[in-house]
């Protein structure tokens, strides 16, 4: 790639690897869980699209969530081991989920738009096929 080009946004360096979305609903999906856990969740989730999950970032997300009421969190001191702290979804967690899905869908088909439209314009470019919804999961 041209020395121009390496810390563009092109790259996806800088594009976010929606944290915040996968925290909340890794949590309504799971229940309550302790940070090691839910980052072994979501960096499955992202390993499997090539995309590497940053430790850092995630506690720094869940201490953010937790500031802005959307997460609770607890110390669960075991007779033997170390201590875990445990992280569960406050109703305003749940509600915070709910407009995720919803803006992501938004993006979803302005990202499949972009594709469709990048297919007819340029068609020397592989683009990948990208199904924004299943078809069993009617939309609104």
């Amino acid at each position: 790639m041209a020395a121009e080009l390496e810390d563009c946004p092109c790259t996806g360096k800088s594009m976010s690897n929606l944290m915040a979305p996968w925290i909340l609903l890794t949590l309504h999906s799971e229940g309550a869980t302790h940070g090691y856990e839910l980052a072994r969740i979501i960096k499955k989730h992202h390993e499997a699209l090539g995309i590497g999950l940053n430790l850092t970032g995630l506690y720094r997300h869940l201490y953010a969530l937790e500031q802005r009421g959307m997460l609770l969190s607890q110390w669960d001191r075991p007779d033997r081991g170390l201590a875990k702290r445990s992280y569960s979804l406050t109703p305003e967690g749940e509600e915070c989920l709910k407009n995720w899905v919803q803006t992501l869908a938004s993006h979803a088909r302005l990202i499949a738009s972009f594709f469709d439209h990048a297919g007819k314009s340029l068609p020397e470019v592989p683009i990948p096929a990208i199904s924004v919804f299943p078809p069993s999961r009617p939309t609104s």
